[in-house]
């Protein structure tokens, strides 16, 4: 077959139809769908995408899929004059494959929820433009909901949820989101975390130094430092088999833990809040009470 090809001088074109057929495979499902490679002229191959964008992204990826197909090339023992040297992507016209799912479509907003947001906008027509806005923001909680995103524990954001393996149940609570998570590392954070779990008065003061996600962030780490706290407290309340002096600070913890979850200034709060603490720790208050 190479002699006969060779006579008939098609060897050539036979070689540098074999880089079009393999492009799919070396550059994988995804680039393939939105992309065809249309000639190769020479060591340059031509590829059409769908628009510039896209021809923009991969021309600055194309030494990645040069390196894999002149592999494959070289794997079927192709000749070095058909490995391909430069690639040049141009917008042309990339038929979807048909059997390309659609996108669902997008939920209805929540409109009680949204006019709920506007009602404290006044002006009847900056009114109309900021219920869009948050007709907007309802679809789009929606659809995270409908996708399986849940809730960041330190800014209430939904966020995707993790990925698991096989057969794993997934954590009692989200993970924070990627900006929370950086947030919760920042030092000054931190630092002020240390402080609004001893005085949770300070919380709101913390907008003006740490804005309003370092706030959220301070409030977390503190609640968490307030929770390790009270179930060390619990522990020697049943050990110490109710002794005031241990029940008396748990009191104390648990007051100030609920003024952080619940918002509430300490003459604020009443039994019923209790219902907000730790299971271990309200255990052992409802027993110390007379």
């Amino acid at each position: 077959m190479g002699a006969t090809l060779g006579t008939a001088k098609l060897a050539r074109g036979v070689g540098r139809a074999r880089a079009l057929l393999l492009w799919p495979q070396a550059v994988g499902p995804e680039i393939a769908r939105m992309t065809r490679p249309r000639s190769q002229q020479g060591g340059t191959l031509y590829v059409e995408v769908r628009d510039s964008t896209t021809a923009h992204h991969l021309t600055m990826q194309r030494h990645h899929f040069l390196k894999r197909l002149n592999a494959m090339l070289a794997e079927g023992n192709g000749r070095p004059e058909d490995a391909v040297r430069e690639l040049r992507f141009s917008v042309g016209t990339v038929r979807a494959p048909e059997n390309t799912p659609r996108a669902a479509p997008l939920p209805a907003p929540d409109r009680a929820r949204a006019r709920q947001l506007v009602q404290e906008v006044a002006d009847p027509e900056l009114r109309q433009a900021a219920l869009r806005a948050a007709e907007a923001v309802t679809r789009a909680r929606r659809w995270r909901e409908e996708q399986g995103w849940r809730p960041c524990p330190v800014c209430g954001e939904r966020c995707p949820a993790p990925t698991r393996l096989p057969g794993e149940a997934p954590p009692p609570e989200a993970p924070p989101c990627r900006a929370c998570a950086l947030t919760l590392e920042d030092p000054n954070v931190r630092r002020a975390a240390r402080v609004v779990a001893r005085t949770p008065e300070r919380l709101d003061a913390l907008e003006t130094t740490l804005g309003g996600s370092g706030r959220l962030a301070a409030r977390h780490l503190a609640l968490e430092l307030l929770d390790d706290q009270l179930g060390l407290l619990a522990l020697e309340c049943v050990r110490s088999g109710g002794e005031n002096n241990y029940l008396s600070f748990l009191r104390a913890q648990a007051e100030t833990y609920l003024m952080l979850k619940l918002g509430k200034a300490r003459g604020d709060l009443r039994r019923a809040d209790h219902a907000a603490l730790p299971e271990r720790v309200r255990q052992v208050l409802a027993a110390g009470q007379p």
